[in-house]
């Protein structure tokens, strides 16, 4: 039976794809957000029920900076 043995190079571009994805995933889910929050700020009667809306959605924190791998 052959044994192929991982080298750390391949670890590492294993890992690399899967930050890759998170990164993606994490790029997505700002945009979702920053679109969720044009809505609601476009729809809100006033500043104070925008700032409401936005509390009950989860989108009262400023979003995260974002670090995307070109």
């Amino acid at each position: 039976m052959r044994r192929i043995a991982r080298t750390d190079r391949s670890r590492s571009m294993a890992g690399g794809i899967g930050q890759e994805r998170a990164d993606a995933a994490e790029v997505v889910r700002a945009d979702q957000q920053a679109r969720a929050s044009i809505t609601v700020a476009g729809n809100a009667l006033d500043a104070g029920d925008c700032r409401e809306l936005l509390c009950m959605l989860g989108l009262d924190e400023p979003p995260r900076a974002v670090r995307v791998h070109v």
